[in-house]
């Protein structure tokens, strides 16, 4: 069936409709000519990571209907040749996507920004390699949020953690040891010994450099992060419009750090949503909405066994799997104070 609809620049696009495939129809899916859907799932397939997080997004993707209609994006990262490419393209079957091709460049959110300037749909949701969905109609619960008063971004989960509050926690621990200064200097001076080596004198030395070079790096980071509280939505899932998304400041990507700004950092996404009098929220796996005093009490990351969780990634992994005390400690990283967190 031809749908005449028309792109607003009068182009037509031939993409797929990813919904539930009657009884009928049993498990394939067709390819027809629709204008693109309103909202786009963009799915981030890095080849470094391998076929194992791949296939638990497509079995969870498979199993928990998005209750909406969307477009499917998915985007393979660094594939080194043809063959790599096939083979894991192999792994979706028949579900209809829209390939994007990128080089293994710029980190997550760089892979974001590519593809969002290259699709058309007014949404959009941006899914990690790791990213596993929890519960059905998962994406109709982000639109849904995104369409209440102010909003201007959702997330799966968040946190009001700041990058300096480690550095401040260790300040205990500097003021502790600061005592025992001269014994480390004094360590520094000591012949080699035949027994360990080079890397015996390196570790004896390692110390003294942490203290050295702490007080820059507090600084630096009290001066691009900020202190606790943070609030901030993780980059790990979550949803925004595309024009929005595109139009936000950002730093570079060529390091590591540029993300963590971008996600966390004095001029972070939720920082910039925030100025512009736009709320950020997390959605639950209920499609409950929670503004930012709220976060914690949603359960929803590293709190409350995270039992509202909506869409999993290796982080809310780790706690799930934690021992009671690590979680403890999980909990405390993501929402207290670095002067009272758990040891």
């Amino acid at each position: 069936m031809h749908d005449s609809s028309c792109l607003p620049d009068g182009r037509e696009r031939v993409c797929w409709q990813v919904r539930k495939p009657s009884a009928s129809e049993g498990v394939a899916r067709q390819q027809t000519t629709l204008a693109v859907a309103d909202i786009g799932v963009v799915y981030l397939c890095r080849f470094a990571e391998g076929e194992g997080p791949v296939c638990r997004f497509l079995q969870s993707y498979e199993n928990h209907p998005a209750g909406i209609d969307h477009d499917l994006h998915v985007l393979f990262k660094g594939f080194p040749g043809p063959s790599s490419l096939a083979s894991m393209r192999a792994l979706f079957g028949d579900l209809p996507i829209n390939p994007i091709l990128l080089a293994d460049v710029d980190y997550d959110i760089g892979s974001y920004i590519a593809a969002a300037g290259s699709i058309s749909n007014r949404r959009v949701i941006f899914l990690n390699t790791f990213s596993q969905i929890l519960t059905k109609d998962w994406l109709r619960y982000f639109d849904l949020a995104l369409n209440h008063s102010a909003v201007g971004v959702v997330g799966a989960t968040g946190s009001w953690q700041a990058n300096a509050s480690r550095d401040e926690r260790a300040i205990k621990t500097i003021l502790h040891n600061v005592a025992h200064l001269p014994s480390y200097i004094h360590q520094t001076t000591l012949p080699k010994k035949r027994t360990g080596g080079a890397m015996d004198e390196q570790r004896r030395k390692r110390p003294l450099g942490r203290y050295l070079f702490f007080p820059f790096y507090y600084l630096l980071n009290l001066y691009e992060f900020g202190r606790y509280p943070n609030p901030h939505i993780r980059t790990n899932a979550f949803m925004i419009e595309r024009e929005r998304f595109l139009s936000l400041r950002r730093p570079s990507f060529a390091c590591k750090r540029g993300v963590f700004k971008f996600e966390s950092g004095r001029l972070s996404m939720t920082r910039q949503i925030l100025k512009h009098g736009l709320r950020p929220v997390i959605v639950d796996c209920g499609g409950n909405v929670y503004d930012v005093p709220e976060w914690r009490s949603s359960s929803t990351f590293h709190a409350g066994g995270q039992k509202n969780l909506i869409i999993g990634d290796r982080r809310t992994h780790e706690y799930s799997v934690a021992s009671p005390e690590f979680r403890r400690f999980l909990e405390s990283q993501a929402w207290a104070n670095p002067w009272l967190w758990v040891p």
